[in-house]
């Protein structure tokens, strides 16, 4: 038969403060991020000739990156 344990509550604060700071140490050691946009047009136009219609629809669609760097 399996046992479950649970960590004690000084355990699990040590636990979370340790998880704190590694997340902390990474944040101040990167300098810079990235970002990404994505941007995306939709146009369509209606002819009518006579009695048929002709649907054109163009669609584009444009990346953005944007670098970050932390200021000092």
């Amino acid at each position: 038969m399996k046992h479950c344990t649970s960590k004690s509550p000084k355990a699990l604060l040590l636990s979370m403060l340790l998880m704190a700071l590694v997340i902390i140490g990474a944040v101040c050691c990167f300098p810079a991020c990235k970002a990404w946009r994505t941007v995306t047009t939709t146009a369509t136009c209606v002819q009518s000739a006579d009695s048929a219609k002709t649907n054109t629809t163009i669609t584009t669609k444009t990346v953005e990156e944007y670098q970050g760097v932390k200021k000092k």
